[in-house]
């Protein structure tokens, strides 16, 4: 165990000189096609310098955001996938850049080469620093403590989900000796904790501190209130100021600009899918090609959401709307396409541009499940704190069949740390769900839900 502690130390040295290796592999290609197929865009001198840079820190920035970066603790295919998206959206960028000095829309097909390559390329370096990785620093072991072993079960299927970085050791649960919890944590070097009484969850983070044990903490809603909590001192004493969170003038105003253009922009653009979608299925089954349902939005307000229809006509007719379940026989052929393509949700560009909605916030309920919700967790009523979103921080973090808890963590996460850039860092990382099925798979068993 302490051989692991110190191999650590190391960690953050070894990770950087394997994201310097990629960085230097993705932008070296890229000269190198530049310099062979645009070499009407070169520069003298300083300008190609300045081009290397924008292209490196372009790439640096998506591939960060994207999560191209997480050799070890992220899955294998998960950081693949981030590095050729966070490609596709820097080489789209420089091929415009280059247009632009060239004056002309320059020949495209040298870039899907670039592109090529450049995957190719990454996919052996992201092997080779996986492998190295995992020399180094073998899978972490873990004890799990829960209030209950319902609660650890659902734990406990997370972590073996991600079995390149997890082991599972050992669930315990708060009934247990607090000597015997602490003789296990000695066994491990990684502890996760859920929903157990605040004054043992001390004692235990305190031990953990003390032994240099890694801990998770499953956080409540009081716990994401202190994390966002200002620090300032009255008298001598340091205090954490937690402020009832609103959004200020200045933040509605421009969050409302920005919704309206890339709502009229975003209709724009997708105008003709739309009417290839309302085709289908209207041609399909005769039957509306709009779902409407009343949902909640901003201070409980209720208004009407439009979505693609994607299940047939009387998918309801009991009158119990229900969450869509793995294999559901009420979606239609032309339904699991639009479904799996989020196509179905591109009507609500109209909800954002008529205020009931907005690009980025908690996605909007059934005013009968809030209230089904809240009888179980109070703190559910949060939500409506701000406008309802298209895309949001639980659906970019989440998926389709989180639970409703989780789901009001992570939006509560969002409200208590907005920021404008935040926004714009979650419509970027949407199009990384996109073609990610656990963002759009059902449930296993039904549930009174919206679909």
């Amino acid at each position: 165990m302490e051989q692991q502690k110190k191999r650590y130390k190391y960690r953050r040295t070894i990770m950087l000189l394997c994201r310097l290796l990629l960085l230097l592999a993705v932008t070296g290609l890229f000269l190198l096609i530049w310099d062979v197929s645009y070499t009407q865009t070169r520069f003298y001198y300083k300008g190609n310098f300045v081009v290397i840079l924008i292209y490196c820190l372009v790439y640096f920035a998506f591939n960060s955001m994207y999560g191209g970066f997480k050799t070890g603790s992220a899955r294998y295919g998960e950081v693949l996938y981030s590095n050729g998206l966070a490609l596709v959206f820097v080489n789209v960028v420089t091929y415009l850049q280059l247009s632009l000095v060239g004056r002309r829309m320059l020949e495209a097909a040298p870039m899907v080469v670039l592109w090529l390559l450049q995957f190719f390329t990454t996919t052996v370096i992201t092997y080779f620093s996986n492998f190295v990785y995992f020399k180094i620093y073998p899978v972490r072991d873990v004890l799990i403590i829960c209030r209950d072993i319902e609660r650890a079960e659902r734990l406990t299927a997370r972590v073996k989900s991600i079995r390149e970085r997890y082991k599972l050791q050992r669930i315990m649960t708060q009934e247990k000796d607090p000597g015997e919890i602490k003789r296990a944590i000695l066994r491990v070097n990684t502890v996760m904790i859920s929903d157990i009484d605040l004054n043992l969850r001390n004692d235990i983070v305190d031990f953990c501190y003390e032994q240099g044990v890694r801990v998770y903490i499953v956080p409540n809603v009081e716990d994401i209130i202190i994390s966002t909590a200002q620090s300032t001192h009255i008298f001598d004493s340091p205090v954490l100021l937690c402020k009832n969170y609103q959004l200020t003038t200045e933040q509605r105003l421009l969050k409302r600009g920005v919704d309206i253009l890339v709502s009229a922009f975003g209709l724009i653009l997708a105008s003709p899918f739309m009417l290839a979608v309302a085709l289908a299925i209207k041609l399909y089954d005769g039957g509306p090609v709009l779902y409407r349902q009343r949902r909640l939005t901003d201070h409980d307000r209720v208004f009407e959401l439009y979505k693609f229809r994607s299940m047939r006509v009387d998918a309801e007719r009991d009158g119990v709307a229900r969450l869509a379940q793995k294999n559901d026989e009420r979606i239609t052929p032309v339904g699991k396409v639009i479904r799996a393509t989020r196509l179905d949700e591109l009507p609500q560009l109209i909800n954002i541009l008529r205020g009931d909605m907005s690009v980025v916030g908690p996605r909007p309920e059934r005013p009968e499940l809030v209230e089904e919700n809240i009888k179980q967790f109070p703190e559910f009523k949060y939500r409506t704190k701000v406008k309802a979103g298209l895309t949001g921080y639980a659906q970019v973090y989440g998926k389709y069949n989180t639970t409703p808890e989780d789901k009001l963590l992570m939006d509560l996460l969002y409200i208590e740390r907005y920021s404008l850039l935040m926004d714009f860092k979650l419509m970027f990382l949407t199009f990384k769900i996109l073609f990610l099925k656990d963002s759009t798979e059902g449930v296993d068993a039904p549930e009174q839900n919206h679909r």
